[in-house]
């Protein structure tokens, strides 16, 4: 199965995003506003898929966004398989691989960091770390946010495993959900905000079902589910 989205802002095309065969198409629209600064939208057009035409190894890719604010529509045209517009940034093999003292093995990407780290805090016990930064590696900012989150997350659990049940189709208690859950999680930090997405997942879901929650100031600002 494969499929393509067809993102419009107020009639006009910004680009034709696709994926053949298993993987992940995404579109995302988030809002960020601190204190004493202005506030944003990001509209994010992402695939994980095999777009470099190789068969054993799948790519994080990405298309380009407009800037978007107030009173903008963003239309999504869901198409069937066909082409599509060639992916603006695709990670694949890293560009550099430093030993970082807070992350250890870090790979640079385009303009992205990932690790497997260590992640204490049960049901998990390790998590892949996906950070939006420049070649001169994440800020302190992001530095201090995944350490935070390390010590916070056993204190934000119980909210984020209630809304991950309601979130969830078919399971019902705490004690199901956390038997089930993937002790693997995904970290995401697409800026230099305060804003966290972590993608859970869940034993006998289907392969590529995941729950995003997203956390600003510490607080869920948002829990989806997507396959």
């Amino acid at each position: 199965m494969s499929t393509r989205f067809e993102i419009l802002k107020n009639g006009e095309r910004v680009c034709l995003s696709g994926i053949n065969g298993d993987g992940v198409l995404s579109v995302g629209l988030t809002y960020v506003k601190h204190p004493g600064q202005e506030h944003s939208h990001d509209l994010q057009i992402g695939g994980l898929g095999l777009y470099d035409g190789s068969q054993d190894r799948q790519h994080h890719a990405g298309w380009p966004s407009p800037d978007v604010t107030t009173g903008d529509e963003i239309t999504i045209r869901i198409l069937p398989a066909g082409e599509y517009d060639e992916p603006d940034g695709m990670t694949g093999s890293p560009q550099e691989t430093v030993d970082d003292p807070d992350f250890g093995h870090l790979n640079y990407y385009v303009d992205s960091w990932d690790a497997d780290i260590p992640f204490d805090s049960a049901p998990i016990d390790s998590a892949h770390i996906h950070i939006r930064a420049d070649d001169s590696g994440p800020t302190q900012n992001q530095r201090d946010l995944i350490a935070n989150l390390r010590v916070r997350h056993a204190q934000l659990w119980p909210d984020i495993c209630s809304a991950l049940i309601k979130c969830h189709p078919e399971i019902k208690t705490s004690d199901e959900l956390t038997s089930r859950l993937v002790p693997h999680v995904g970290i995401n930090l697409y800026d230099d905000s305060n804003a966290i997405e972590i993608a859970y997942s869940v034993e006998g879901d289907p392969e590529f079902r995941g729950y995003f929650v997203t956390l600003r100031d510490w607080e869920i600002a948002e829990v989806c589910m997507a396959e």
